[in-house]
């Protein structure tokens, strides 16, 4: 491209970490390097992080809803914060949706606060897909040696086997093939779903998820050409995924996938939204209560989510699908 692409970053919660990372970020030379941000967020919050950290905030800072630091309450749950989060994030994808900016990171909210305002959404996620009006959304988190991609998100755990189903396994092992060929431009991506239950159910006698349903929908998919294995055991099949055997893993529940990614992939981890119109990338952190506003919180996950909404926002265009 003969310009940076530009990328949107919302404030995310103002009593944690994230309007610190948000400005180590935007001063980092590889995010300079490759993007033009243009922030959603409290100028008055920003500048004092700003302040605090000893930075510049030298970029475009889009102030849509009036909070500022009076209305700061550090490390603590709050339902004006969470309205601050939501505003910074509806005016980041509509300004996404139009085509004004090129991607959107969203720096970490409280899901606690969101809820107290008034948000009926478990998190971004969920939000997104409404919000972008898509069929579907996937989390896949990337970074480290591998990617893994859920098939269920914020959930109960007593809930899950329900919701896995042959078609919800197809779905997202689709929707991981198609987004790592046309945004990671892997030309014959491979795939590893994990099974459901310990040692993928042991021919039924842990189980029968696998048999129902998850061998079915990857049976399904190699009809369609797609390249994948499974169901595997995962207590074995993060092994060989961090060894690099497969471009992404599709775990069954959050924890399941989550865990090992995280140990590994903790500080460079990134959280993307597949089957979005739009790209959508993210820190794999939360909001750091107890050390927000100390000074001390590391930019790593922020800094690797912009880069990597710049490299696949330079990229020809997307749809999600």
């Amino acid at each position: 491209m003969s310009s940076k692409p530009k990328i949107g970053i919302t404030m995310g919660d103002p009593n944690g970490i994230s309007p610190e990372i948000v400005v180590r970020a935007i001063n980092a030379a590889e995010v300079s390097d490759v993007c033009t941000p243009v922030i959603y967020g409290s100028r008055e919050v920003l500048e004092s992080a700003a302040s605090l950290i000893g930075m510049g905030l030298n970029c475009r800072i889009l102030d849509t809803f009036q909070y500022g630091t009076g209305d700061l309450k550090p490390c603590r749950v709050d339902r004006r914060a969470g309205e601050a989060s939501l505003a910074y994030i509806r005016e980041a994808v509509k300004a996404a949706v139009s085509g004004s900016i090129d991607a959107i990171v969203t720096a970490p909210i409280s899901k606690e606060s969101t809820h107290l305002a008034g948000s009926k959404f478990p998190g971004h996620t969920e939000m997104l897909k409404e919000l972008t009006g898509a069929d579907e959304a996937v989390m896949m988190f990337e970074g480290g040696n591998f990617r893994v991609v859920l098939v269920t998100i914020h959930t109960a755990l007593r809930e899950v086997p329900k919701l896995i189903t042959k078609e919800s396994v197809l779905s997202v092992i689709g929707i991981t093939h198609r987004a790592l060929v046309n945004q990671f431009k892997i030309k014959n991506p491979k795939l590893a779903v994990c099974g459901l239950n310990p040692h993928a159910g042991e021919s039924g006698a842990f189980g029968d998820e696998e048999i129902v349903h998850i061998s079915p929908a990857i049976a399904e998919a190699k009809k369609l050409g797609i390249s994948v294995t499974g169901p595997l055991p995962a207590d074995t099949l993060f092994y060989y995924a961090n060894q690099g055997k497969w471009d992404a893993v599709v775990a069954m529940y959050h924890d399941q996938g989550l865990i090992p990614f995280k140990m590994v992939s903790f500080n460079i981890g990134v959280n993307m939204t597949l089957g979005l119109p739009i790209i959508r990338t993210s820190p794999d952190h939360g909001t750091a209560f107890n050390i927000a506003w100390k000074g001390i919180a590391d930019p790593s996950s922020m800094t690797a989510a912009v880069t990597l909404a710049s490299r696949l926002a330079a990229e020809p265009k997307y749809n999600g699908k």
